[in-house]
């Protein structure tokens, strides 16, 4: 072996000659007759010399202290390159070598996958036990039939591969593949026949020891051949895994037709709540409205009557007595007439207060239904993640009767401190919903971390290394909203750095807290703020009344305080695994000054390490405020729906009513008129008070019993009709004026 890298070219390739078998004195005749060369276990420092065998088409070298790859554009007819066990830390110096079908760089040193993009006859690659981190710059290897990846650093597959659908065989043992959903992504692969990511030969991928996973893979590709080093080519073996999955998803099908049956019941019970409130108000705009027409009809035909006998008075020259009844009536005339505009203005008053109360009941409808569709619409996505986790990914709602969902409640309830809250109105929480979360991958990169630092303590510390686990809440981004899509994120991959948010310090740490105040009072500030900005004219409460927490198990290690004008970042605190704020150092223009002793114990903590930070419970809460939250189901909604039954006396309406009773007593008090059933030609002109069809401007027919209009084409001037309050189902009759 050559022990010196500072070798001459001549030296290296009279070696590279007595390797092969060449003579290095005839090797410019005969170099141009070698097709193939190998390199193992020396000292080959460098690749040189391979100008001298144009005609190269397989080139070995391995176990050599080759840090580049150089010196290879002469070999414009390789086909096949090993540069295997060496130092090689990049891809590169392949150009020229455009005829390359085979390609082995495995245990080296390299971090990416680059410079491939001109090898289009590629066939296969093998690039196992370097540091690759991500797959990429595989596009153009659309004839790549052999990719090895295993025992690199690889956790996500996405769709890198799609372009290679000519793929037949893929490694990838021994990465940090974690989810179901990656290995789905090789369903776009039609040619897969040999997959492996439990090879014995490297460590076992995360995905690999949850529950279901052979399942899952032989399921989604049908195609398989081999399967982790076994065959899997057999019928039964392929009917067994389609059996198992079709019993899964009928079941997860049936539990989200469930939750999407109970959702509709909810909101069928919230429609007909509303419909049975709206009732009352429904029924005193209705008898509002036919007094206010009646009036309106009597103040018409007082004026017209009015106008007519003022004319007549004025050509007649002849008094007898009933003419001067009349002009007595004339002169009480603007007195009625007063009476009747001050009744419709009452009229019109408690019509816009009833009208009020019917939005009011509206808003609240609307509230409820989002609230609803919103409590429901996290359940589905979690069971279809579920589904797709095949059960590696598992909740549960809990009831009173779980010691878990007792402990949560009594969890919030001990850290939330009324003093905190008391300038936004409120006086305590309601826990709503607790959804218990298991993500079995997520659990076992927690205890494998948390197991290390008790392997590194004796007995004795061990102990007070438990007891460095807590549960605090995680502190979301108060100007984002908890969306859906990103606590489903949360919860099924965990807290990942490109996941948690644009700020530096959640880059650096995951933020939590042991105090409700420290979580929510910055949610509520901005809420209001934004309010106020915005001016929006909702009750100030509805804003920030609803609320979710996730609960986290946390390992909290070796902590320290937060120094003051420090960021907190892993290079500030190398030592450490945690840092905490007290609650008296964080901003007062938030927090608020305060007087009770729980301010001693509140704490912001950052854990650096994202997988020492496990979620494990969701809590929907509602803030009981002072001004309590209006609902479809109050005590105050059960006494309207009994309004209409003859309310009794000191209940909520019963000063409406009776007011709505003296309004509709005032004078004039108009007396009932016989209904009519049916129209003729003289009932039509004896409304109209006229003979001629053609002077008929307006008619009223207002509170009659009429089911059909007939005999109104005569009616040829008619510019105005009222048919209010009658029996219509249609009005096919009055098309044609």
């Amino acid at each position: 072996m050559i022990e010196s890298e500072n070798l001459n070219q001549e030296e290296i390739i009279k070696e590279l000659c007595l390797c092969n078998g060449l003579s290095y004195e005839m090797v410019g005749q005969e170099g141009s007759d070698t097709s193939k060369l190998e390199m193992f276990f020396l000292g080959y420092p460098r690749i040189v010399g391979l100008s001298l065998f144009p005609n190269l088409t397989s080139l070995t070298i391995v176990a050599q202290d080759i840090k580049e790859i150089a010196g290879l554009e002469p070999c414009l007819q390789l086909k096949e390159l090993w540069i295997a066990e060496c130092c090689i830390e990049k891809i590169e110096g392949l150009q020229e070598c455009r005829n390359l079908e085979k390609l082995y760089l495995y245990f080296n040193k390299i971090s990416k996958i680059e410079n491939l993009e001109k090898l289009i006859k590629l066939k296969v690659l093998w690039l196992n036990h370097n540091s690759i981190k991500i797959i990429e710059g595989l596009q153009t290897l659309k004839n790549l039939k052999d990719l090895n990846l295993a025992g690199n650093l690889i956790n996500s597959i996405g769709r890198c591969l799609d372009s290679n659908e000519q793929l037949e065989r893929l490694n990838l043992s021994g990465n940090q593949v974690c989810s179901f959903k990656e290995l789905t992504n090789l369903t776009r692969l039609p040619c897969l026949k040999d997959l492996c990511l439990n090879d014995p030969q490297y460590k076992t991928n995360p995905v690999c020891l949850l529950c279901n996973y052979s399942t899952h893979v032989l399921y989604h590709l049908p195609c398989l051949q081999r399967f982790d080093t076994l065959d899997v080519s057999a019928k039964q073996i392929k009917e067994l895994a389609d059996t198992t999955a079709m019993k899964k998803m009928m079941y997860y099908n049936m539990r989200i037709k469930t939750l999407q049956r109970h959702l509709n019941e909810d909101l069928e019970k919230l429609n007909d709540r509303k419909c049975k409130l709206q009732k009352l108000p429904e029924e005193r705009i209705k008898l509002f409205s036919f007094v206010k027409k009646t009036l309106e009809r009597e103040l018409a035909e007082l004026k017209g009557s009015g106008k007519g006998h003022s004319d007549g008075s004025n050509n007649s020259k002849v008094t007898d007595p009933e003419t001067l009844k009349s002009c007595e009536t004339v002169t009480e005339e603007p007195s009625l007439q007063q009476k009747i505009l001050t009744k419709l203005s009452a009229l019109n008053e408690r019509v816009t207060f009833w009208n009020k109360k019917l939005d009011e009941i509206e808003a609240i409808y609307h509230i409820e239904v989002k609230q609803k569709k919103k409590s429901h619409g996290l359940l589905i996505p979690l069971l279809l993640t579920e589904l797709e986790t095949v059960g590696n990914f598992h909740f549960e709602e809990g009831t009173r009767s779980d010691d878990w969902f007792n402990f949560c409640y009594e969890l919030i309830l001990s850290r939330f401190c009324a003093w905190d809250f008391r300038t936004y109105g409120i006086t305590g929480v309601k826990v709503k919903r607790i959804i218990k979360v298991n993500n079995r991958i997520l659990r076992l990169k927690f205890e494998q971390k948390f197991q290390k630092f008790l392997e590194n303590e004796d007995m004795h510390d061990s102990e007070s290394y438990r007891r460095m686990l807590e549960c605090l809440f995680y502190v979301f981004d108060p100007e984002v909203t908890v969306k859906k899509k990103h606590l489903l994120q949360i919860l099924e991959k965990g807290f990942k750095e490109s996941e948690t948010s644009k700020l530096p310090l959640k880059k650096e740490a995951v933020i939590l807290s042991n105090s409700l105040s420290i979580s929510e009072c910055p949610r509520i500030e901005f809420l209001q703020q934004k309010h106020k900005d915005e001016k929006k004219n909702y009750l100030k409460h509805e804003l920030f009344r609803h609320g979710i927490l996730l609960i986290t198990k946390v390992f909290l290690g070796q902590s320290a305080q937060a120094h003051e004008k420090e960021s907190i970042s892993q290079s500030n605190y190398p030592m450490v695994n945690s840092v905490f704020i007290p609650r008296k150092y964080l901003l007062n223009s938030v927090m608020g000054q305060r007087n009770c002793d729980c301010s001693v114990r509140q704490c912001k903590w950052f854990v650096f390490d994202h997988d020492l930070v496990l979620p494990e419970y969701v809590v929907e809460f509602e803030y009981i405020t002072m001004v309590k939250s209006p609902s479809l189901f109050s005590v105050f909604n059960n006494v309207i729906l009994e309004e209409s039954k003859k309310t009794p006396e000191g209940s909520v309406f019963s000063k409406d009513l009776k007011f709505d009773d003296e309004v509709i007593k005032m004078e004039p008090r108009i007396k009932a008129r016989p209904k009519l059933i049916s129209l003729d030609d003289k009932t039509i002109l004896s409304l109209a008070k006229t003979s001629v069809y053609s002077h008929i401007v307006s008619l009223n027919l207002h509170g009659n019993s009429l089911s059909k209009l007939r005999d109104l084409s005569k009616l040829t001037g008619l510019r105005k009709l009222n048919i209010s309050f009658n029996e219509f189902t249609c009005l096919d009759d009055v098309y044609h004026l």
